[in-house]
């Protein structure tokens, strides 16, 4: 979902990982990953009218009968392909050492400050290559990463960690619990603008420094959640972070961090470049000499590019390329065509505000005339897969089933009353507006197709055509019956910040205190497998109260060169770190 971006410091409906919808798909990996934001819509999207298929994904299947209900979903995946994993395999090779890789970066980040911003762009360049968390989560599992060792107290109140033997900076300073403070203790105040990161951090009371490099996280109550927080904050270097306003740009324009690579060179709108920060330590990585990431906001331009074997990763391939433009033709025996499965969920948000949208079964007829299948196929080409709830929950989309609607409709009390063709509320008509993004092409005709639905239903639907600064607007004062968002999280994060009370989606009007129960056991859960059956249980509730009417799960296709071994991560967050090039 890709979405050029602007930051707002105020209060805003989304965050982090929620983000204005557009086309139902990905404009661009510089979408948000941060607070509440503003969301200019510029990609061109894809025409609605045209079938494809792929061998390497072969379409959604549905069997419909006269009334509109669709049969089971059935995804089928594609048989060939590359899958992501999340801990990159041993070289093959015997000396992988040496090499630059080129990487393509579809903005230019405004800055590499992590902790300034929470954007895709700038994680893409310095996550986990010039900046360490603390701690990893790979594979449902706490790891080492700047800090070599942590230990919980018996109370669960207190989080002790070390750190690294020998961890230190770029400029060879020596790494301290000084450092872990003054990246944290700014999250911690009411008044910090990263909204997400504070919401994670909100079991946190402080930080302090320990001796023989170490830091105690201070906590108010015990939860599992604030260690895995720690694998997604970078640790930056207290020395610029306490400094005047100066010292933290050129920490912005000059990264200084403790990770494989450092930061040697920015030139504007080309290319950033980050060398080996260490000497080659046989046989451990890092095995590049250099990673370059390619600015070129030109999708069409950057797939070229890679083709000529100018860039050796393609994050991304364009919705309106896919899949005319990388057949097996196309990509000849250089490159080869990955599936990224990032958790990255579109949802309708209704205002529970407005009249019948407050009724939950009102908001499952909906669901119900929302032909998921048909549109997967025809409008996103096998990209979007039909969820019933978020991805860390197993829950089945609701399919097409205009029976099934008419009748919940009708038991509801949302009657035509008149005889006139359309149900009504105390003889008022029900007539529906919904806030499409202007150019989103794709979900113009998606709406489409829900209106003649809910038309055929007796309800009616208006849609008004909207910038992103009206939409974002609208959506802040509450003057919408609804609109689409997606969500970017990971199926292992805290959903309080998106789901819970005072969360992302709040600004709908929904509020459960069972929901809010169930989270708060979540958070309580002793680590990743006592939360699974309880997140289970959060996407059940979900699911049946449907507070947003969940869509889709977007998948991205992704360009590598063969070439290029070693590549790892989680979804689309590429973990480049024990990569290494054939010569």
């Amino acid at each position: 979902m890709s979405f050029p971006f602007s930051k707002a410091k105020s209060r805003r409906p989304g965050g982090p990982y929620v983000r204005f919808l557009h086309n139902m798909g990905i404009c661009g990996p510089q979408g948000l990953t941060a607070v509440f934001v503003a969301l200019l819509v510029s990609l061109a999207c894809v025409a609605c009218t045209r079938r494809h298929s792929s061998p390497r994904r072969p379409a959604a299947t549905t069997a419909r009968d006269d009334g509109g209900a669709a049969g089971p979903y059935r995804t089928v995946r594609p048989s060939a392909g590359v899958k992501l994993p999340e801990i990159a395999p041993k070289p093959s090779r015997p000396d992988p050492y040496g090499g630059t890789l080129h990487v393509h970066l579809d903005a230019e980040p405004p800055h590499l400050n992590p902790l300034q911003d929470q954007l895709q762009v700038i994680q893409r360049v310095v996550g986990n290559l010039v900046y360490e968390t603390l701690i990893e989560c790979r594979e449902n599992q706490y790891r080492p990463g700047l800090a070599e060792s942590w230990d919980v107290s018996p109370d669960g109140e207190r989080i002790t960690i070390k750190l690294r033997s020998g961890a230190r900076w770029h400029d060879d300073r020596a790494v301290s619990g000084l450092d872990v403070q003054a990246s944290f203790e700014p999250l911690l105040r009411a008044s910090s603008h990263q909204a997400i990161w504070h919401a994670m951090l909100e079991d946190v009371e402080g930080v302090d420094v320990l001796p023989e490099r170490a830091a105690r996280f201070r906590l108010r109550r015990p939860s599992d959640l604030v260690l895995r927080a720690l694998c997604e904050i970078p640790i930056l270097p207290a020395e610029s972070l306490r400094k005047a306003g100066s010292a933290v740009a050129q920490l912005g324009r000059q990264p200084v961090g403790t990770g494989p690579f450092r930061f040697s060179a920015w030139e504007r709108g080309k290319r950033i470049r980050l060398v080996r920060s260490r000497p080659a330590e046989r046989p451990r990585p890092p095995f590049l000499d250099e990673i370059v990431f390619e600015i070129d906001g030109d999708g069409s331009r950057a797939l070229v590019r890679t083709r000529r074997g100018e860039i050796d990763i393609l994050p991304r391939v364009l919705d309106v390329l896919y899949p005319e433009q990388v057949t097996p033709a196309t990509l000849r025996d250089t490159l080869e065509l990955w599936w990224l499965t990032p958790d990255r969920t579109s949802f309708i948000v209704p205002n529970h505000r407005r009249g019948p949208l407050g009724d939950p079964r009102f908001r499952q007829a909906l669901s119900l005339l929302w032909d998921r299948a048909r549109f997967a196929e025809e409008v996103h080409h096998g990209l979007a897969r039909p969820i019933g709830a978020p991805t860390f929950a197993q829950v089945p989309p609701d399919p097409l089933d205009r029976k099934q609607a008419i009748s919940l409709l009708e038991t509801s009390g949302f009657r035509d009353s008149d005889g006139d063709g359309v149900r009504d509320v105390g003889g008022v008509p029900i007539r529906l507006t919904f806030l499409l993004p202007s150019a989103a092409r794709g979900l113009a005709a998606e709406v489409r197709g829900f209106a003649l639905d809910l038309r055929r239903a007796g309800l009616l639907l208006d849609t008004v055509t909207v910038d992103a600064a009206t939409l974002q607007a609208r959506l802040d004062r509450g003057d919408f019956d609804l609109a689409t968002l997606t969500w970017d999280g990971r199926q292992d994060e805290d959903p309080r910040p998106f789901c819970g009370n005072q969360g992302q989606l709040s600004f709908t009007g929904y509020r459960s205190e069972h929901l809010q129960s169930l989270l708060d056991r979540v958070r309580l859960a002793p680590g990743f497998t006592a939360r699974v059956p309880l997140l289970q249980q959060v996407g059940e509730w979900l699911a049946s109260e449907r507070p947003v009417i969940f869509l889709y799960r977007h998948d991205v296709p992704a360009l590598v060169a063969k070439r290029v071994h070693g590549l790892a991560g989680v979804g689309d967050r590429l973990d480049l770190r024990s990569v290494w090039v054939d010569p």
